[in-house]
């Protein structure tokens, strides 16, 4: 009997902790904010930006410029001296000559 009691007591517990519950309510602003977030992921920069700061794609993005910047770097690279030798060669051979306009006996406008 002593346990039933013990449980009876605890189910009256239980049941008048439930007397004071009211329903939730919202934010009476809630619709508001909640409407004018999404129109704000509407717009294309809003959802640009949030493209471009994911982790991933800005590595993707700094790895691309990095890499252009070493292709670059590396394919501007000066001429060497036997290509020089080359271009000198061909030129004697085939006679081409610098002109140069105002040598020519042309006027400037």
């Amino acid at each position: 009997m002593n346990k039933k009691n013990q449980v009876q007591e605890q189910v009256a517990k239980a049941m008048s902790s439930l007397e004071g519950i009211q329903p939730a309510t919202a934010n009476p602003h809630l619709y508001t904010r909640i409407k004018a977030r999404l129109e704000q992921e509407k717009s294309s920069w809003g959802w640009l930006a949030a493209f471009l700061s994911k982790p991933a794609v800005a590595i993707a993005l700094v790895a691309t410029v990095i890499l252009l910047n070493i292709l670059t770097l590396t394919a501007n690279r000066p001429v060497p001296e036997e290509t020089n030798d080359q271009m000198v060669s061909l030129s004697q051979d085939y006679s081409f000559q610098p002109s140069n306009i105002l040598e020519n006996g042309f006027n400037q406008p």
